[in-house]
């Protein structure tokens, strides 16, 4: 249902979304056991290592002219496609449990797009001396430190009263009225 639910998942080859389905049944399972901010971050950045190297995006096209080739993900599409899943199955799903569920929500990580990166630009100017225009271009560096600063907005915007899993859910809405 996480899967299926992420709009990152049509950026994949159909071959690549059997792979992804049961690498992410597998990263679930150890996501369960998490009991602190670093082991989950060791997870997620396997996970997300792992998805640069077995997984390909496919081939876009428009009118029937070829505009982008099939190649490996970024590190920060591979992320966010995680981060989504894991807003679906853990935040929205209460899974495993609630009590589990009450935890892990904490460690995940906004699913950011490009309207929010331009948000945090915007907020945030001289953070990057080359800010990331979509997703595509976010190393792990960069994701690293697009989190970072989701968490500074959310501490000056909302006193910290939200989590980073609820940032994207909010801004996501006012950013695509």
């Amino acid at each position: 249902m996480g899967l299926t639910f992420s709009a990152m998942i049509r950026l994949y080859q159909t071959g690549s979304k059997k792979t992804l389905r049961h690498k992410l049944i597998k990263i679930l399972h150890d996501i369960r056991g998490v009991h602190s901010v670093n082991d989950f971050r060791t997870i997620h950045d396997s996970f997300c290592i792992w998805g640069k190297k077995n997984l390909f995006l496919a081939e876009r096209e428009r009118r029937g002219i070829l505009i982008k080739r099939s190649g490996p993900p970024s590190y920060g599409q591979v992320a966010k496609t995680l981060d989504v899943v894991l807003k679906v199955v853990v935040y929205y799903s209460g899974w495993p449990n609630e009590s589990t569920a009450n935890v892990l929500v904490k460690y995940i990580n906004a699913a950011v797009d490009t309207k929010m990166m331009k948000l945090l630009r915007s907020r945030y100017p001289r953070h990057f001396q080359d800010w990331p225009v979509t997703v595509e271009n976010v190393t792990k560096q960069t994701y690293t430190s697009l989190q970072e600063l989701v968490k500074k907005f959310i501490d000056e915007e909302h006193d910290g009263q939200i989590m980073p899993v609820q940032f994207d859910d909010l801004y996501w809405n006012y950013l695509n009225r």
